[in-house]
This record gives structure tokens, sequence and C-alpha cells, in this order.
């Protein structure tokens, strides 16, 4: 009976021993504001606390054996580029985030970067994240960060930071997007990263994880001016799902207009604005003008013409279908002045599409807003405020 006792007790020590080795403390986020470096080193660590802290033992079981070299690793997380609310675009900042991650968990987990196949192939884990500006907090952002497990859904760790100036530029690809991606995938990620630990992340999100994977691929070759093999990566994950999909569709769009492939490019379009508007409600598609010019810019003249062209065609189609074409103008002149410029080039562009579509005269309206909705508002006339002078769409009852 004694070494009974003994033994219980033994394995009872034992057990707590490991219990508080296990335990690690969790570092608290403090509700402060903080700049980028800060805040991002600061989700990083308290993300990694949390996933030591996910079960018994975890912690002695970070190193893992390869079954195949029966080396010893760590185990891997991988990145699902964060996006900025607002558009639904990765942001630029991704590779700071990923360094910045890297390096301060490198001792507790491995940073095997973003979200490429290789990458993804070889991770337990998955990071993915998002931005937006706070409410009533000017220039800070709320960054959303969220790990899961790869092979089961499961949220592991979830936090968020507030930082203050956060530069949510788009990567590349997505500069001159004709749409904004927040459509079913941006909702699926958006609902996913917004788990609590121990819920399960999106199923249709989690089922593309391996097609993301080659966006994420084909997103950083574009940087990097592999504009062929870029176009490669999307043509492998549009073969590799049923149906059209907004980010593969959009992807091939702005890679074949780079390439001046432009019947290729007017057939994706096509396909874009109708995917765009039934899943959005919207484009992004705006024509942009010169100083006090009713033309749009020549240096954009092919793309322009394929935006002009296919929404009228889109239009003519659909028997309910109406498109408002609103213009806008810089603030620099007076305001009768932009009033009438921001008109006549609404005017001059529901004319160009009834080129292609005369039914456009009859389906369409035009208002001229002049500089009363600017985006930068400087008046400098220059390349800094051109998205003021500019003609949009807005849709209705045009979802087929």
């Amino acid at each position: 009976m004694r070494k009974l006792i003994k033994g219980l007790r033994f394995i009872l020590s034992f057990l707590v021993l490991i219990f508080c080795v296990s335990c690690v403390h969790t570092t608290p986020i403090p509700e402060r504001t903080m700049e980028f470096e800060e805040g991002m080193k600061t989700l990083a660590v308290n993300l990694a606390d949390q996933l030591e802290n996910t079960s018994i033992g975890n912690k002695l079981n970070k190193v893992i054996i390869d079954p195949l070299t029966k080396q010893k690793h760590l185990k891997k997380i991988v990145i699902d580029p964060f996006i900025d609310v607002e558009s639904g675009y990765p942001v630029k900042a991704n590779a700071r985030i990923a360094k910045i991650f890297s390096q301060e968990i490198t001792k507790r987990f491995q940073v095997t970067g973003e979200m490429e196949p290789d990458n993804l192939e070889v991770s337990e884990y998955v990071l993915n994240g998002m931005v937006t500006l706070a409410e009533n907090r000017g220039n800070v952002y709320k960054v959303y960060g969220t790990v899961f497990e790869k092979s089961s859904g499961k949220v592991l760790a979830s936090a968020t930071v507030l930082v203050n100036k956060f530069d949510t530029t788009p990567k590349d690809i997505y500069k001159d997007s004709p749409v904004f991606l927040k459509g079913k995938n941006y909702e699926q990620y958006a609902a996913s990263v917004k788990k609590a630990p121990d819920e399960t992340v999106n199923k249709e999100y989690h089922d593309k994880l391996a097609v993301k994977s080659m966006q994420v691929k084909a997103d950083k070759l574009y940087e990097q001016k592999e504009y062929k093999k870029s176009l490669s990566y999307y043509n492998q994950a549009a073969s590799s799902q049923s149906g059209d999909q907004l980010e593969v569709l959009n992807g091939q769009f702005t890679i074949l207009v780079k390439q001046t492939q432009w019947k290729e490019a007017e057939d994706v379009y096509g396909k874009l604005l109708r995917v765009s508007i039934r899943e959005t409600g919207e484009i992004a598609s705006k024509i942009i003008f010169s100083p006090n010019s009713v033309v749009p810019v020549v240096n954009k003249n092919d793309v322009y013409t394929i935006y002009m062209e296919q929404i009228a065609k889109l239009v003519a189609s659909l028997p309910q279908c109406q498109v408002k074409i609103t213009g806008h103008s810089s603030r620099s002149g007076s305001e009768a002045h932009n009033d009438k410029l921001s008109l006549q080039r609404a005017l001059w562009i529901q004319k160009k599409m009834a080129s292609f579509a005369p039914e456009i005269m009859s389906k369409s309206t035009t208002v001229g807003r002049g500089f009363h909705e600017n985006i930068v508002g400087t008046g400098k006339d220059d390349i800094t405020d051109q998205i003021d002078r500019r003609v949009e769409f807005v849709f209705n009852k045009c979802v087929q």
C-alpha cells in the first residue's frame, strides 16, 4: 500500500510539474495606442503565449519530430495575408508583419512566411488578420489577429491591438483594381478572423486555403514583376474551383492589362463586372480625367474602353438594370465651374457608352457633383489628387 501511495504521489507531482511548466503567462495587451512596430510585436507575443497555453504539455510538445528525417523542428505558423477591411485588399505591410512575428517568436515557433503553397504545406498553424479604423479614434487602427490549427480549423488564439496610422496601402496588384474585394470570400475570411479560441473558422474559408495559397503566390510574383508566372498561378487557382471567383478574376484581369492582352482582358472583365455586382453591389472601376478636361486621360484609353463597353452591354442586356454615371472634379476653380465640368464629364462617358449600346441613353442618368465629394481635396491638379477628377458608376437592379 505504501508503495502504491508513493507511486501515486510521484505521478501527481509529475503531472503538476508538467502543468506548471506548460502554463505560460499570457502577456496582456495594453489598451493604449501603439506605433506599428510595437503593436505588431505585442500582438505576436500575445498570440504565441495563447498558443502555448492551449493544452497541458503543449509547451513541451512545441518541438516535433520529422517522420522522414527524424530531426526535431519547431511547429510552424504560416500567414494568410492581413487585409484592409474597407477595401478587402491585402496590405503591403504584410512583409513587415511576417518579419516582426518571425523575430519575436523565433525560439517558440517558426514563421514560414506568407501563405504560399509550399509554406502552407509544411505549417501546422495559420495566422490571419485584418485592419480597420477604430471608431471615433482619428487615425488609430484596430488590428485583429487569429491563429488556428490548419488540420481542424480550430481557433487557438485571438487578439486585437490599437496601432497609430497603420499603412493600409494595398499590394501592388490591387492598386488599380477595378473592383472591391468584399464579396463572399471576404465575408468568410473576416468572420474567421473574429472567431474566439475554441471556435472553428468558417468552413468555406478553411476548405479554400490551398486555392488561396496560389493567389498569395501569384501576388508575390506580381510584386517581383514576374507577370507571366503570376498569371499562371491565378489560372491554376481558377481551374481548381468551380464557378467564377471575384479575387481570381480580379488578378487575371490586372495581369492581362499589365501585359496589354486587351482581348483576353475584356473577356475577363465582363465576368468580373457581373460577379462584383452580384456579390458586392458595386465596382471600383473609375475613369480619371486631366484638370479642366472632359476627355479621360489618354494613357488609360484601352482599359477605360473596356470598362465603358462592358458596363454598357451589361446594362443593356438586363431589362430592369439602370446605371447612374457620376462626374467629379478637383477643388481648384469656382463651385459653378466645377459643377458644370463634372456634369460634362458624366455626359461624355454616357455618350461614349451609347456608342456600344444605344439603350444606355434611356437606361442611365448623369450627375455632376463638382468638388463636393472629393477624396483628396487639395486642389493641386496633379497626380496626387487625380482621383478627385473621376467618373464612377452606381448600379440598380443589375443582378442577373
